[in-house]
């Protein structure tokens, strides 16, 4: 059970006359119409706020239906609008989960997967010549891919090498003489032994093959320079510092190095760690 509420419970005392009552009781009511008025008013916003809605909503569909009209017209799809346009959505989502895959990648997996990106950017190229892509819902996706993009952008570590990608009748010695490679055609076996898992045979490279074109050596790396041979480079301090471990050069670089007597200047060997 509940007790009702005295007077003392609003803060009255017992000795309140009839008339301070009357007139505490009358701005009570008085509150209670103006909050009842308010309500009213607020019902009538409502209703109105529904009205609006649904006639935007009919704007939406009429606004919807001509441009499924004037896209069917213009010939930009074939067959349903409705099926093309989801089909359209779908690609761009698709484009979405892709570019988040890459994004979860380390930086080092990302760089080996550069060509995934370039044919992601290349894609959404495609999809923006689409007559959808004037759509609001089109343009909103295209705000997420691009963020992505940027976002993968900035995580993409610097190259240490430029990327060569080889053209018909090009051959080592050339590729190698090019002003914007070494301009020294001497220097074809830098490019040689820094690609040995593409190069069986040196003479023989095929067109769109993609070669690494070294610019700065990796922590494993030491590159040949004239007078040097395996036991010479084995000696140094920051190699092995011992002559004799030069087996372990020849053995790390035998796709290279065909002879462990016969190595030349500008090859990039691979020094395994102890």
């Amino acid at each position: 059970m509940v007790a009702p509420l005295s007077a003392q419970d609003y803060g009255y005392t017992s000795e309140m006359s009839m008339e301070e009552y009357n007139a505490e009781l009358e701005k009570w009511q008085g509150r209670e119409e103006a909050a009842n008025a308010k309500i009213k008013q607020l019902q009538q916003d409502i209703a109105d706020l529904k009205e609006q809605i649904a006639s935007l909503e009919d704007q939406i569909a009429q606004v919807r239906q001509e441009t499924m009209d004037l896209l069917s017209q213009q010939g930009d799809v074939e067959g349903s609008v409705e099926e093309a346009l989801q089909q359209y959505y779908n690609d761009l989502d698709e484009l979405i989960d892709q570019l988040e895959g890459l994004l979860a990648l380390s930086p080092e997996e990302l760089y080996q997967s550069q060509d995934e990106v370039e044919a992601a950017k290349k894609k959404l190229a495609e999809l923006k010549e689409s007559n959808f892509a004037h759509l609001n819902e089109a343009k909103e996706k295209f705000k997420e891919i691009e963020n992505l993009l940027e976002r993968i952008d900035a995580k993409m570590p610097e190259p240490v090498n430029d990327v060569y990608t080889v053209l018909r009748g090009d051959y080592l010695w050339k590729i190698s003489g090019k002003d914007d490679i070494y301009d020294d055609p001497y220097q074809w076996v830098k490019v040689w032994s820094a690609n040995r898992d593409q190069i069986n045979d040196p003479d023989l490279i095929y067109p769109d093959q993609k070669f690494d074109i070294p610019r700065q050596l990796q922590n494993n790396e030491h590159l040949v320079v004239r007078g040097e041979n395996l036991s010479k480079i084995a000696s140094y301090g920051e190699v092995y510092g011992n002559p004799f471990e030069w087996q372990k050069l020849y053995n790390a670089n035998k796709k290279i190095i065909s002879d462990p007597n016969v190595i030349y200047p500008h090859q990039i060997i691979t020094v395994p760690k102890n």
